[in-house]
C-alpha cells in the first residue's frame, strides 16, 4: 500500500517556523502583502541565526553580513540577490510573481547619519514605489550595546531628517522594530519601510 502524499497544509506543519515554511508562504502567497509578510520571516530566521552566532560574527564587515543573510534566504527558495543593480547596487533583492520588488538596505550601526544614507538610498535611488514594489527594509547591524536603546534614537533621528517620515511601532510589540511610510517621490504612492536591528553585540565577562 503506497504512502498518502503531503499536502500543502503537512508541509507548512512540517515546516513551521523555519526559513523553509517562510519561502513556502511565499511561493503561495496570492498577494503582495501576503509575499512581504512572508519575506519578513525569512529576513528574522535568517537574522536569528546570525545573533545565535554572533561570537563567530565579528571580523565580518558590513557587507559580508549581508551575503549571509541573502545565502540563506536563497538556500530556503526565495529569490534572493545580493548587490543586484535595481536603480543601484541594492543590498538585498526579493523578486517574485506579479512583477513583486522587496528591497533592503543594510548598514552597521556606526551614526545616525549613515542610517540616514541607508534610508535614503533605498527611498531614493533602489525603489520604484509602485504597486507591489512599496516595502522595503532597513537593517541596521549593531555590534554595540543596548540596540533597543538605538533603534529608539533612530527612530527620533529618522523623523527629525526626514519631515515626510511618520513611524509607528510593530504591532508584535517587538522593541527591536518599528515601521516608517512616506509619499515615494517618484510614484506619489505610499512607501512602507520596516527598520529591524540586528543585534551582534558580543563582551563575554567569563
Amino acid at each position: 500500500m503506497s504512502k498518502p502524499e503531503l499536502t500543502v497544509a503537512d508541509l507548512r506543519i512540517l515546516f513551521q517556523g523555519t526559513a523553509q515554511g517562510a519561502a513556502l508562504d511565499y511561493a503561495l502567497a496570492q498577494d503582495h502583502d501576503a509575499r512581504v509578510e512572508a519575506v519578513r520571516k525569512g529576513v528574522d530566521f535568517a537574522c536569528s541565526e546570525l545573533e545565535q552566532n554572533k561570537h563567530k560574527k565579528q571580523k565580518l564587515g558590513e557587507d559580508a553580513i549581508t551575503l549571509e543573510i541573502c545565502s540563506m534566504l536563497k538556500m530556503a527558495g526565495f529569490q534572493a540577490a545580493h548587490d543586484d543593480d535595481v536603480g543601484g547596487h541594492c543590498d538585498i533583492v526579493i523578486k517574485g510573481r506579479d512583477l513583486f520588488l522587496w528591497l533592503a538596505e543594510a548598514k552597521e550601526h556606526s551614526d545616525y547619519a549613515w542610517l540616514d544614507k541607508g534610508f535614503q538610498q533605498l527611498s531614493t535611488r533602489y525603489s520604484t514605489g509602485v504597486t507591489g514594489q512599496d516595502q522595503g527594509e532597513i537593517l541596521v547591524y549593531c555590534y554595540n550595546q543596548n540596540a533597543k536603546a538605538m533603534l529608539k534614537k533612530w527612530r527620533v533621528e529618522l523623523e527629525a531628517r526626514n519631515a515626510s517620515v511618520t513611524t509607528e511601532e510593530s504591532s508584535c510589540g517587538n522593541p527591536l522594530l518599528f515601521f516608517s511610510t512616506h509619499q515615494h517621490a517618484a510614484s506619489g504612492m505610499d512607501f512602507h519601510v520596516r527598520h529591524k536591528a540586528v543585534t551582534l553585540h558580543w563582551d563575554p565577562k567569563d
